[in-house]
């Protein structure tokens, strides 16, 4: 009888093990998604910085001056400045529209605290995942430390 009971908690106990090993290959999952999550939106973050400070500097310009434009695979053109007044942003959707200077600055700071807010929120949900990982770690070790479930009986 008491052979019986010691291979029905092993049975439960393996059980809880794999479990939890299924629960924290989870975290691990969503904690890696958001952790590219986290990467877009600092991204995103640093490339709205980048728009508000070269419209900061485009406000010091005047129409016909030259300008260096970035294309792509560090590659750059020159340009030469048509209009200072009007600026394109994106505003979702594959939508553009046109606004003036200081309207696209607002609008890009304001988009950028947007982002800011979402990442502060995706770091915390990122902190409980961690949180939650090292319990079922700790689970884990306390139970592999106990010694029951190697199949020895008294």
């Amino acid at each position: 009888m008491e052979e019986r009971e010691v291979r029905g908690g092993e049975r439960e106990q393996q059980a809880e093990v794999q479990s939890l090993l299924l629960k924290l290959r989870q975290y691990q999952a969503q904690a890696e998604t958001t952790s590219q999550e986290l990467a877009f939106v600092r991204q995103a973050i640093v490339e709205h910085e980048k728009a508000i400070e070269t419209i900061k500097q485009l406000k010091h310009m005047k129409a016909g001056d030259e300008l260096i434009v970035p294309i792509g695979a560090n590659s750059s053109v020159y340009v030469t400045l048509s209009d200072t007044d009007k600026i394109i942003v994106s505003i979702g959707g594959g939508v553009s529209a046109e606004k003036d200077p200081d309207s696209s600055m607002a609008y890009l700071k304001e988009k950028k605290e947007d982002l800011e807010n979402s990442l502060r929120d995706m770091s915390g949900m990122m902190q409980k995942l961690e949180q939650e990982a090292q319990k079922l770690q700790s689970r884990l070790q306390q139970i592999a430390g106990s010694g029951t479930g190697t199949g020895r009986t008294g």
